[in-house]
């Protein structure tokens, strides 16, 4: 996780603040964020936040190896709470930073067009998840197996991860709010990594 917050949140963080002025706030990194987390911001992480972890329970891969294995109620009073404060840092704020803190809002400005900038950051977004599927047997955590070809990663990246690409751009865009964005995303990946969570810490 330090490396992943080095390469992806410190570095490109120093470069467009020393360079180009960028502030915290340019990042959805700002007081008012939290605070809208606590108004309409909120009922946004609860209802999107819930609906990830209701596809993730009910129809994906990813929510079967939950289903499947049998966590004592220690593993799920402590598990669950630490597994998404971990999962809060290691995928919301590091994805959600670069992805779309950095780069959507860059392309958003290019293209003079939120709609381009979501777009095109979504299709980015989960092509940058394939080659994990393939080589780090991530694909395992979403039931693609062990080993998927090449071909059924890139189409699992693009039919899923995509799509929830768009959500999280569309959020992004409509609130420049990375704390909601955080939650939303943590919420959505942690049912799949619960299981190796906890054979991990536990």
């Amino acid at each position: 996780m330090a490396k992943k917050l080095f390469v992806f949140v410190a570095i490109p963080f120093l470069i467009f603040r020393f360079c180009f002025g960028y502030r915290l706030r340019d990042f959805g990194l700002q007081r008012q964020g939290l605070r809208a987390l606590c108004g309409g911001h909120l009922l946004v992480v609860l209802a999107v936040g819930g609906a990830f972890l209701a596809f993730q329970y009910f129809v994906s891969g990813g929510g079967a190896a939950f289903r499947r294995e049998h966590f004592t109620a220690f593993q799920l009073l402590i598990g669950l709470p630490l597994c998404f404060m971990w999962l809060l840092l290691e995928a919301g704020l590091v994805e959600e930073f670069f992805f779309r803190g950095l780069i959507q809002s860059q392309l958003a400005a290019a293209f003079k067009s939120e709609v381009s900038g979501i777009v095109l950051m979504s299709l980015i977004f989960g092509l940058a998840h394939a080659p994990g599927f393939i080589f780090r047997h991530a694909g395992e955590l979403e039931g693609l197996g062990p080993n998927p070809s090449a071909l059924d990663a890139v189409a699992y990246s693009i039919v899923v991860l995509a799509v929830s690409g768009i959500t999280f751009g569309v959020i992004w865009a409509r609130t420049k709010n990375l704390f909601a964005l955080m939650l939303v995303h943590a919420a959505g990946d942690l049912l799949p990594n619960f299981g190796s969570f906890i054979r991990t810490w536990f």
